[in-house]
C-alpha cells in the first residue's frame, strides 16, 4: 500500500476512535466536570449536530483547497479540539472542543475518500475506499476499547491528550508526504460542484444511506436492552457481542474492497440491505441466547459495513467534481440517521408494553431496511436507463 494511502487510513483510524471512544468515558467526564452523565452525554449530541451542519457547508467552502491543505488542516482541527477537551474545566469548554473535532472530522472523511480514489487507477478505486472505511472500522474495534481502558486506568484527559498527539502526528506526516499532490485537485468552480449534486441518482443514494443508518441505530443504541436475555445484564457479554459486530464489520468492509471494482460490485448495496433486513427480522428469536446473538451481531456487522465503500464510490462517480461535497452530505445524512434511529428506538422501547427486551425494535428496523429497497431499486433502474440511452459501460460492468 502506498505511503500516502497508509497515512490516510491512519487518519481515518484516529477519526473512528475519536467518534466512538467518548461513549465509554461519559461517567468519568461527568464526575470530573461536576455534571450528570446525561449532561455529559450532550457532548455526543453537540458533536453530531456540529458534524451535520458544518459538513456540507465547509466542504463547499474548502473544496478549492489542495488535498494537502484540506486534509492537514482538518486533522489539525481534530487534534486541537481534543487538546481543548483534555484541558477543559467545564462542560461548555469541552463542548467547544467536540464541535471543533466535528468540524475537522466532517472535512477529513469526505475529502480523504475522494483523494484516496484519485491516488489509484480507476479499477482499484473501490479497494482504496474500502481501505479508508476500514480505518474507521478499526477505530471502533481496536481504538475504542483501548481508549476506554486508558480512560478507566489513567483518566479521560489522558485519552483525549493521546488522541490529540496521535492525530497531530498523522497531520504532520500527511503534510510532508502530500507535497506536489495539488495536481490531483479537480480544477472546477464551486457552482459546478453544487450542480453535480442535483441529479436524482445522488439523492437516491443519500436516501438509501439515511434509511439504513436509521434502522441500524434504532437497535444499536439500545443493544443492552435488545440482548438483555442473551447477556443476562452482564456487561462483559455485551462487550463480546459488540466485538462480534466489529469483527463482522471488518469482514464486510473487506468484501466490499474485494468486489466494488468488479462487475459483482453493482449488487453489494442490494445484498447489504437484504442481509440487514433479514438479520433484524430474526432478532426477536436470535436475541434469546448468547450463541445466536453472537451470530446475529456478526451478520449485522458484515452487512452493515458492506455498503459504506460502495455508496461512497457511487457518489464520487455520479457527482464528479462535486464528489467530496456529495460524500460530506452522505456523512451528514449518517449522523441524522443516528439521531433519528436513537429517537425512534427510544420511543418504541418505552411504549411497547411487555417488550422490555426490545425484541420489536428488530421488527421496526427490518421494516426500515425493507423500505430502503425502494430507492435502491429506483437507483438501479435509473442507471440501467442511463446505460440504454448513452450506450456507455459504467464501472462495475464487464
Amino acid at each position: 500500500m502506498p505511503v500516502r494511502l497508509f497515512l490516510l487510513v491512519a487518519g481515518t483510524f484516529c477519526i473512528g476512535t475519536d467518534v466512538f471512544v467518548i461513549a465509554g468515558m461519559l461517567p468519568e467526564i461527568g464526575d470530573s466536570l461536576g455534571v450528570s452523565m446525561a449532561a455529559a452525554g450532550q457532548l455526543t449530541t453537540g458533536f453530531s449536530i456540529g458534524y451535520v451542519l458544518l459538513g456540507p457547508v465547509l466542504a463547499g467552502l474548502l473544496s478549492a483547497w489542495s488535498p494537502r491543505t484540506t486534509l492537514s488542516v482538518a486533522l489539525g482541527a481534530v487534534a486541537l479540539g481534543n487538546l481543548i477537551c483534555a484541558g477543559a474545566d467545564s462542560l461548555l469548554i469541552a463542548m467547544s472542543g467536540r464541535v471543533l473535532v466535528a468540524a475537522g472530522a466532517s472535512q477529513f472523511t469526505p475529502h480523504v475518500s475522494a483523494f484516496a480514489a484519485r491516488l489509484v487507477p480507476e479499477n482499484r478505486q473501490g479497494k482504496a475506499l474500502a481501505w479508508v472505511s476500514g480505518g474507521l472500522a478499526m477505530g471502533s474495534v481496536l481504538g475504542v476499547p483501548a481508549g476506554t481502558w486508558a480512560a478507566s486506568a489513567f483518566g479521560w484527559r489522558l485519552t483525549f491528550l493521546s488522541l490529540s498527539l496521535g492525530t497531530a502526528c498523522v497531520a504532520v506526516a500527511l503534510s510532508a508526504t502530500l507535497r506536489g499532490a495539488e495536481g490531483l485537485r479537480p480544477g472546477v468552480g464551486a457552482r459546478a460542484r453544487f450542480t453535480a449534486l442535483r441529479t436524482p441518482e445522488v439523492r437516491l443514494v443519500l436516501v438509501i444511506t439515511g434509511l439504513i443508518v436509521t434502522a441500524e441505530y434504532s437497535v444499536y443504541t439500545y443493544a443492552g436492552a435488545v440482548f438483555a436475555k442473551a447477556t443476562h445484564g452482564d456487561g462483559r457479554l455485551l462487550a463480546a457481542l459488540l466485538l462480534s459486530f466489529g469483527l463482522g464489520g471488518l469482514v464486510g468492509n473487506a468484501i466490499a474492497g474485494a468486489l466494488t471494482d468488479r462487475p459483482a460490485g453493482r449488487h453489494i448495496v442490494l445484498v447489504s440491505v437484504i442481509g440487514l433486513g433479514g438479520d433484524f427480522l430474526l432478532l426477536p428469536l436470535t436475541s434469546r441466547s448468547f450463541t445466536s446473538a453472537v451470530i446475529a451481531m456478526a451478520v449485522w456487522g458484515v452487512s452493515g459495513w458492506m455498503y459504506a465503500a460502495p455508496q461512497q464510490h457511487r457518489l464520487l462517480r455520479l457527482a464528479g467534481p462535486g464528489g467530496p461535497l456529495a460524500v460530506a452530505m452522505n456523512s451528514s445524512v449518517i449522523y441524522v440517521g443516528v439521531a433519528l434511529g436513537g429517537a425512534m428506538g427510544g420511543l418504541l422501547l418505552g411504549s411497547v408494553t411487555g417488550d422490555m427486551n426490545g425484541g420489536r425494535l428488530g421488527l421496526a428496523a427490518a421494516a426500515l431496511s425493507t423500505l430502503a429497497l425502494l430507492p435502491e431499486v429506483l437507483f438501479r433502474r435509473a442507471e440501467a436507463g442511463g446505460r440504454r440511452t448513452t450506450g456507455a459501460v459504467l464501472p462495475h460492468e464487464p
